[in-house]
């Protein structure tokens, strides 16, 4: 017996890194899974790794898009329990960022979640309980060099998380963050191949994990068990909150 036994979820950008592993985390717990990806490839690779799982191509940005795939979810199992707000673009770059660099980051990582959550809601919201947790980051609290667009969107999932809590307490859904340091993402894998570094090397860990406490880089199934919890009645009475999952690199 798993502690999602019966719930059903959706998970944004699953078919690969952090959501991918989340996909796999929740399933392994019970719940039905819909991986929810842009990448046909990639998503449908997950879902076949997991019972009873689903892809559905969904493009967050495209509103038609999402109300497809919450339609799907609900025409298939009559409601929604869980909402793993995962999808998300990497457009780090600093005071220079052209419009398009904004749009691109906001539309995806902010409004993506927002059009999300407005689907999402209401489901729950009839059910009179539901879960949502969105992915934040350690940039949504720290000044980093050359990372404004990709902050900016992070530090407006941290504030969404809140309010979107607070609005939707009374109709007994809760609402969380989980915020990883640097995860081993295939983003990151090719950043170290762009540097020669080699994953398992120790100068990799040295570059990439130095600022965390724990000197070394999250894997993704670390990210997908603080997921995990938040999304179950584990955290019945946990909302409003902003998960750091970075081996202290915040505390720092």
């Amino acid at each position: 017996m798993g502690n999602l036994d019966g719930k059903v979820a959706i998970v944004t950008g699953g078919g690969s890194g952090i959501g991918a592993a989340t996909c796999r985390r929740l399933g392994e717990a019970g719940a039905r899974v819909f991986v929810a990806e842009i990448n046909e490839e990639t998503g449908q690779a997950v879902a076949e790794t997991i019972p009873a799982a689903r892809f559905v191509a969904t493009d967050v940005t495209c509103e038609q898009s999402v109300q497809t795939l919450v339609a799907q979810v609900i025409d298939e199992c009559g409601g929604i329990d869980i909402l793993v707000n995962n999808a998300a673009v990497f457009v780090l770059r600093g005071i220079d960022a052209s419009d398009e660099e904004w749009r691109r980051s906001l539309e995806v990582n902010v409004m993506g979640a927002a059009r999300m959550a407005r689907a999402v809601v209401p489901v729950m919201q009839d059910a009179g309980s539901g879960a949502i947790v969105n992915m934040g980051s350690i940039s949504s609290f720290l000044a980093q060099p050359e990372f404004v667009t990709y902050n900016a969107s992070k530090a407006a999932i941290a504030a969404m998380t809140r309010c979107l809590a607070l609005d939707v307490a009374p109709h007994g859904i809760r609402v969380n963050a989980v915020c990883p340091g640097t995860v081993w993402t295939p983003v990151v894998e090719q950043m170290a191949r762009d540097k020669g570094l080699d994953r398992d090397a120790a100068e990799t860990h040295a570059d990439f994990g130095g600022a965390h406490m724990l000197c070394r880089l999250a894997e993704p199934r670390e990210i997908a068990n603080a997921v995990c919890f938040l999304a179950s009645d584990e955290a019945s009475f946990i909302t409003a909150e902003c998960l750091m999952v970075d081996g202290g690199y915040a505390a720092k």
